[in-house]
């Protein structure tokens, strides 16, 4: 982020908004998340340099910072005016378009936004409750109606805040948006919001994918649906079935699973949150309204209907809009194909029914996913293309050689320095 005066900003026309901001194009895809310190084998240097076109739709006073308001934007090469292979917001652009105009596909997308609330002069949660309490409601009433008001604020689509598993840890349901990239934008948003509001209140936000080896941890779910891009209509599910195109959507997406969790799950603390008995699914499948698999297809809870389905394959260390675009590729791909949804994990005999085994365990470590990542040509080549998936392969690999000494205690430690 950089900050322009208003003045500077006053002196030229509307238009001079965008191209304020350069920034060493290495920096989108060439650093890791822990220094200042550039990758070898990323493929980039710091000899080029990309300017920002910004998205004026995005602008927002911070009710936390009054006297600033922000505004996202997209990497454009500073020369030629062409948009960044690195740039993740117009990569996920890009797959919404193409999806509309040459399919007529259109995506529907809600998430959840898990964190914990830790006291900054202590380093502990603020309280030691379980699922579902009262407790950090009522205790933390103040935190929670500010956070909620700053969000108004913002335009930013709070449908409900609850608590959730562990000691002070609570969830931001974000309400469904009907664009991929303002969903991406307002859970970016959001998650600054609820960092500057715990300061606010003395408390530090952990969202640490996993902080105790005893709690589920801290993820990002996501929600998604698909609709006809002409008429509006739902194409995900026909009452109590889903449609075809629902079917093949779904399907995509568990046939690209293990390579999306290179994207969604991209640290080593990630695969610590999955497995067995940890609410997330450990193997590549599907069920209806059941919590503990990978794709959960779901029912609205006034008409009883499905429509739509729930990935927790995702939490706050991944790019929202590289994470949520691979699902949303994989998904659209199976459209394309035509592909068939395989047995649901409670139908009689589906532990053998597809391809003539039990289904297949999702990748148990890092090191798993990335290689599965980088063998998935339609992730790596088609979506995120040979530059980016070079740099980010590059960068994630190097944080996982330094991550895989640490124990969940040092990364505690570190997420909250």
């Amino acid at each position: 982020a950089k900050s322009v005066p208003v003045n500077q900003l006053l002196k030229k026309d509307v238009e001079s908004l965008n191209f304020q901001c350069s920034i060493a194009e290495i920096c989108h895809g060439g650093l890791v998340s822990y220094a200042d310190s550039p990758v070898e084998g990323t493929g980039m240097s710091a000899h080029k340099v990309v300017s920002v076109q910004v998205d004026p739709g995005t602008l927002r006073i911070l009710p936390y910072a009054k006297k600033t308001a922000m505004v996202m934007g997209n990497l454009r090469d500073q020369f030629t005016g062409k948009v960044s292979p690195y740039c993740a917001r117009s990569i996920l652009n890009n797959l919404i378009h193409e999806a509309a105009e040459k399919h007529n596909i259109a995506f529907n997308v809600g998430a959840e936004i898990e964190f914990c609330l830790i006291h900054a002069s202590t380093g502990q949660p603020v309280d030691n409750s379980l699922f579902g309490n009262t407790t950090t409601l009522n205790e933390q009433e103040g935190f929670i109606s500010v956070l909620y008001e700053q969000c108004q604020q913002q335009f930013l689509p709070v449908e409900l805040i609850h608590a959730e598993s562990a000691g002070g840890q609570l969830e931001v349901v974000l309400e469904y948006s009907q664009n991929p990239v303002d969903m991406c934008d307002y859970i970016v948003l959001t998650k600054e919001t609820i960092l500057a509001v715990s300061h606010q209140f003395g408390f530090k936000a952990l969202f640490l994918p996993k902080f105790d080896m005893q709690k589920a941890g801290n993820g990002l779910h996501v929600h998604l649906s698909i609709r006809d891009a002409t008429t509006g209509n739902s194409l995900f599910c026909e009452g109590t079935s889903l449609t075809a195109k629902g079917s093949a959507f779904v399907e995509g997406i568990l046939q690209h699973l293990p390579a999306i969790t290179g994207l969604s799950l991209p640290t080593v603390n990630s695969h610590r949150r999955i497995g067995k008995g940890c609410w997330t699914g450990s193997v590549v499948g599907w069920a209806v309204e059941d919590k503990e698999v990978a794709i959960r297809v779901c029912s609205n809870l006034r008409t009883k209907q499905l429509d739509h389905m729930e990935c927790k394959l995702l939490d706050s260390t991944a790019n929202p809009y590289l994470a949520v675009g691979a699902m949303l590729n994989s998904g659209l791909s199976g459209i394309i194909q035509e592909v068939a949804l395989r047995p649901s994990l409670h139908q009689e005999g589906s532990l053998v029914a597809h391809l003539g085994g039990p289904p297949a365990p999702l990748p148990s470590t890092l090191n798993e996913a990335l290689d599965a990542l980088e063998a998935d040509s339609l992730l790596s080549k088609f979506f995120l293309g040979d530059k980016l998936s070079r740099a980010y392969l590059a960068v994630r690999r190097h944080e996982m050689e330094r991550s895989s000494t640490m124990t969940v205690e040092d990364e505690v430690k570190e997420a909250l320095l």
